[in-house]
């Protein structure tokens, strides 16, 4: 198993390379196991993984047996792929790779990428367990994603911001056209895009002759209320309309992310019994999506984990911030805060900071990770009178911000760094805020 591990960590030196060839020559070598499978394809810049994780326990709920593919997972390779919430096991895991590494080897002169790697396992995982529905989300993009070898019955694209302008373009037209690249000749699509991104959407819809359901006009999912760390709303849809959802996740954003994942399943599944579709919709309260406005407590205080990594995430999770202390009638957060070097957080700090009563800064475990000195420059530039804190070890940065005060604290700026401090968090015995 180690041995299987470590192959793919290998295939990082690889880094990205767009492009669907590699994924299919690999497949043909595999007996193409994406083949009769029935797949949910979500893109989009955020909120794809909550979108995804709401669908899954939407169609477990109806009784699919569903596999989940998401990246990053909680957990490493593992946590990538599941079925009915249960992650892929780790000798069947490396029972796949080695398969996987066979064909490549001896079939393959152009190397698969990590995410190939693990985008073919996944499928060959599904294929012979039999499910029902593929909760499939892309890596990066759309049109050149690894992902993108499948037929869907309905695809998705959450929304449309700047991030990996780098690799898929500097303007929003140009990374809407190519998270555009999912949509597939007479496949319905579902999106909260606005603006530029929604009229390029638009437009591929139509010239591949695509359903398009635009949420907040076709379908519509609206907060009425909270419920400890999670929200209640209610949705107006395709076939039936729903009052008093309770969602287990927080935030405006995940509104719109839970009137996309209702919207997915009534296309793919259709209309549904009364009793059926509240069953299904009795799901989404127990929704938990690691990483993403994720609450626990500490005492009569609560700590909150979230992987905002570019300024749009950032805006979210500051607009769920104000909206918890109003619930919650707080005042003012100590940040525990990590970023990578890659990414915008000049753009990221104006959004969030102006809520910190305190900060430490500390560096994501990875490569990408930004010196914490550049960063508390940066906060102290815009708010001269905050006190910042440099510790750079992520555990030790989580310690200290759980000493003294009764501060509620929120841990954000990074999926990777994110997922360190929750290690943290668990080790210290920590319970979800219900």
């Amino acid at each position: 198993m180690a041995e299987a591990y470590a192959w793919i960590g290998s295939l990082r030196r690889f880094g990205i390379k767009p492009g669907l060839e590699r994924v299919r020559h690999a497949l043909s070598n595999l007996g193409n196991p994406e083949r009769n499978l029935r797949f949910y394809h979500v893109a989009g810049t955020n909120g794809k993984g909550s979108v995804c994780q709401m669908l899954a326990n939407l169609l477990v709920a109806s009784g699919r047996r569903t596999g989940l593919y998401t990246s990053p997972g909680l957990g490493g390779f593992n946590g990538r792929m599941s079925i009915d919430g249960e992650p892929i096991s780790a000798e069947a895991f490396a029972e796949y790779a080695t398969r996987v590494r066979s064909v490549t080897e001896t079939q393959m002169k152009d190397p698969l990428t990590e995410f190939e790697v693990l985008t073919i396992i996944s499928l060959l995982y599904f294929r012979d367990a039999g499910v029902d529905a593929v909760v499939w989300e892309t890596g990066l993009g759309g049109r050149y994603d690894a992902t993108n070898v499948v037929h869907p019955v309905v695809t998705a694209i959450t929304n449309v911001t700047y991030d990996h302008v780098e690799i898929l373009g500097p303007t929003i037209v140009d990374i809407a056209s190519d998270k555009a690249g999912i949509i597939k000749s007479g496949i319905p699509v579902v999106t909260a895009a606005v603006e530029d991104a929604y009229r390029v959407i638009e437009r591929v819809a139509k010239s591949q002759r695509a359903p398009l359901i635009r949420i907040g006009c076709d379908a519509v999912f609206v907060t009425t209320g909270t419920h400890g760390s999670g929200q209640i709303g209610a949705y107006r849809g395709l076939f039936r309309d729903a009052f008093g959802v309770k969602l287990g996740l927080f935030g405006e954003h995940q509104a719109a992310n839970a009137g996309v994942a209702l919207a997915m399943y009534e296309l793919g599944e259709g209309p549904t019994s009364q009793a059926n579709w509240h069953r299904t919709l009795a799901s989404l309260a127990s929704v938990r999506w690691p990483l993403r406005f994720e609450v626990f407590r500490d005492g009569e205080r609560p700590v909150v984990i979230d992987g905002a990594h570019n300024p749009d995430a950032a805006l979210q999770l500051a607009k769920s911030l104000v909206k918890f202390n109003r619930s919650m009638a707080l005042c003012g957060w100590k940040m525990v805060v990590g970023v990578f070097a890659d990414k915008d957080f000049r753009q990221m700090l104006p959004h969030v900071l102006p809520l910190a009563a305190e900060v430490i800064v500390c560096k994501p475990n990875h490569p990408r990770g930004a010196e914490p000195q550049i960063i508390a420059e940066e906060m102290r530039r815009l708010r001269p009178e905050l006190k910042v804190t440099v510790e750079p070890d992520i555990d030790a940065a989580v310690r200290m911000a759980l000493q003294s005060d009764s501060l509620p604290v929120v841990i954000w700026g990074n999926l990777h760094m994110a997922e360190t401090a929750r290690k943290t968090i668990t080790t210290l015995g920590l319970d979800y805020w219900m």
